[in-house]
């Protein structure tokens, strides 16, 4: 059932919002909280105006997961431009006069300020007594708690310390709250909804279900801010770009994250049931499961909010406002690393519904398809082709679309993370966490399941990072646990150099294939050219063909296509016979002896990694991570150590790549934020 009361949060936040000129919170109001709280029903009109402030494309609509989402070896955005800009965050190329900063930083306060004043509002209410507290108002508390914790902790990731207030401007006696230490803020974030969170409802207590923060959402929050604290940050270092450093108690959050993803375990109300796929086609129908991954998801409304299915899936180009389809317009803005298909095992049933390689042209009257060949990937996990019906021929964003911001999957995987770095070996426990991940992504080959290394710490903490970086595309996670692990600069310098060596056609590729494969040969069969079939029927697709013999068998049983199954038979595709190989198997004449009635034109044959040309490796390969690594107009391979660049030694086979400065993805304070400040903000991190 989707949270419908939503559409009238507007109307709620204009009663509780008071004028903040550091907050510029909109639609000023005299009135005090306690006012509008003198029923139940009141209560639940200003808690939809919680939730409506998640729904904006400056925070969870859009640019939370899509312009702030950092460039790694999993999300990626291209960028062909060789000069620094004021907004380019994905390749750590900024400054505090970025226009989305501003936006989002203040939507983010705007989220915390309803928060806030839900909290007062509620706890002043005559109709709660703290000795008796009512379980409903209690539940709603705990809502608006956890809210505010995912808008600070959204703060905290892209801008390190920052303003910090647990009191609404109505009640506090500034309205420039003091910049506080990271830390302290999430410390007090997992104190504040841990005294709620045990009085909060089960998922199948509440109407809404999981469109609602439920207890277990509360402790997968905990949980997730948690681990956060225990993780290694970039901290301010003078006038450098900062240092990474961790708390030295952060095994007290690492037990923390335990304990309460332990007790969403425990629980037994989650659980990996559905096919992978099926979690997110499920969100692109407004299909919603109370049992399955999803713990929380951000309900969006259709035609109304949120951009998921927009920016992700398969590109659609309309001709005049329209498209000759019921889809509508996408732009696959969100995109991919053109690698990150390659790493997966091939019988991971993730990897063809994630990585998608075909897009839509439109002429006017008809459409084809394409395939999608640049410098990135298509991300399929949500996608306006998935929703039954469409949306509308003339329908661009506001897909109306759920987002899963807390899933069952995450919290094994954490459960796992956090008890290796407290045991400092993998426990039976922690292993079973993550093979239970494993057990839904390699349903069809089980013997693959427990097919990870878990012998020691580092071997099982690379394999739960690599099971994170199969299974959380295109939700905002990579760089973070990148980040959390004091491993993200490796990272980045290798992406740029799987990028720059294969552009470059050398043969220096082998280097980059044992780092990621332990294996010289690792790269050696990626598709020079591949074989596409243009306007293929979608019924094609039902068809599959034994790798071993080459026969062409119907699906049925528990047979599976080799390649992911589009799941709208009304659209015609882009099949490609060979995304992971150098040639099609079985051979391109045999795949035409198969599908004989489809044209010869229809089978064509393109160039792929096309990254170089007379001038060189193209700008795209050189800056796209511009802001740490990138290739000079010379030639030179060069990184960025607080603000001056200087040459890169190239990696060498199985050599431990040393003295990398950091990478400055702390994001500057918006300059506006600055201003108003009166001098008590200052930008560190080298930012002007």
């Amino acid at each position: 059932m989707k949270l419908r009361n939503i559409f009238i949060a507007g109307m709620s936040a204009v009663a509780l919002v008071g004028c903040s000129d550091y907050l510029e919170v909109d639609a000023p109001s005299k009135n005090q909280p306690q006012d509008v709280f003198t029923d139940a029903r009141a209560m639940e009109r200003a808690l939809n105006g919680v939730y409506a402030s998640m729904l904006s494309n400056n925070t969870f609509g859009d640019k939370l997961i899509s312009t702030f989402c950092r460039n790694s070896d999993v999300d990626f955005v291209s960028n062909s431009s060789q000069y620094t800009t004021t907004n380019k965050y994905c390749r750590f190329d900024c400054d505090p006069s970025g226009s989305d900063l501003k936006s989002t930083w203040d939507a983010l306060y705007h989220g915390i300020e309803l928060c806030s004043l839900f909290i007062e509002g509620a706890e002043g209410s005559p109709s709660y007594d703290p000795e008796r507290p009512d379980a409903d108002i209690v539940q709603m508390i705990g809502e608006a708690k956890v809210a505010r914790a995912m808008f600070y902790h959204e703060l905290i990731w892209n801008f390190g310390d920052v303003p910090f207030s647990t009191k609404s401007s109505q009640t506090s006696e500034t309205k420039v709250y003091p910049v506080t230490d990271r830390i302290q803020i999430l410390d007090f974030l997992i104190k504040d909804i841990a005294a709620t969170a045990d009085g909060m409802k089960t998922p199948d207590k509440i109407t809404e279900g999981v469109e609602r923060i439920s207890r277990l959402a509360a402790y997968a929050m905990i949980s997730r801010l948690a681990m956060t604290a225990g993780g290694w940050y970039l901290a301010p270092d003078g006038d450098t770009y900062g240092k990474m450093v961790r708390t030295p108690n952060y095994l007290e959050y690492y037990t923390i994250a335990r304990e309460y993803a332990d007790k969403v375990i425990k629980d037994g109300t989650h659980k990996l049931s559905l096919p992978y796929y099926q979690v997110f086609y499920n969100e692109c129908n407004n299909l919603v499961r109370n049992d399955d991954d999803v713990i929380f998801e951000i309900p969006f409304g259709k035609e109304s909010t949120g951009n998921i299915g927009y920016i992700h899936g398969p590109k659609m180009d309309q001709y005049e406002g329209i498209t000759p389809h019921p889809y509508g317009k996408a732009s696959s803005s969100a995109r991919l690393n053109a690698f990150y298909r390659f790493m997966f095992d091939s019988d991971d049933l993730r990897r063809d519904y994630v990585n998608q390689l075909f897009r839509y042209t439109s002429d006017g009257t008809d459409y084809s398809t394409k395939l999608e060949n640049s410098y990135t990937v298509q991300n399929g996990k949500w996608s306006k082709l998935w929703v039954n019906g469409g949306l509308g021929e003339a329908t661009e964003g506001n897909t109306g679309i759920n987002y899963p911001y807390l899933r069952y999957a995450d919290v094994l995987l954490m459960y796992a993370e956090a008890d290796n770095e407290i045991e400092g070996a993998p426990r039976q426990e922690a292993i079973d966490a993550v093979a239970e991940v494993r057990k839904r992504a390699f349903k069809t080959t089980p013997e693959k399941i427990q097919d990870f290394a878990h012998g020691n710490y580092d071997d099982f903490k690379k394999a739960i990072l690599d099971e994170r970086k199969f299974e959380f595309a295109g939700e905002n996670m990579r760089w973070r646990d990148l980040i959390r692990n004091n491993m993200y600069k490796e990272e980045i310098f290798w992406t740029f150099f799987r990028y720059y060596y294969k552009a470059e056609d050398m043969g220096n590729l082998p280097v980059v294939a044992y780092h990621d494969f332990e294996d010289e040969n690792g790269y050696n069969n990626l598709p020079a050219v591949i074989v596409r079939v243009l306007d293929m029927p979608n019924t094609y697709n039902k068809s599959f063909i034994d790798k071993e013999t080459g026969t062409v068998y119907a699906q049925e049983g528990d047979k599976i296509l080799d390649t992911w199954q589009f799941p709208n038979d009304g659209m015609k595709i882009c099949w490609t016979l060979n995304p992971y190989d150098r040639e099609p198997t079985p051979s391109l004449k045999e795949w035409q002896t198969v599908f004989k009635d489809i044209p010869k034109e229809k089978w064509v044959q393109e160039t792929v990694f096309d990254w170089s040309n007379d001038d060189g490796v193209k700008n795209e390969i050189r800056n796209s991570l511009l802001g740490y690594i990138y290739l000079d107009d010379s030639g030179l391979v060069k990184v960025v150590r607080n603000g001056v660049p200087e040459i890169v030694v190239e990696p060498e086979v199985g050599t431990p790549v040393e003295n990398l400065p950091e990478v400055r993805y702390i994001l500057p304070y918006p300059r506006d934020v600055i201003a108003r400040s009166q001098g008590k903000y200052v930008n560190k991190y080298g930012y002007n």
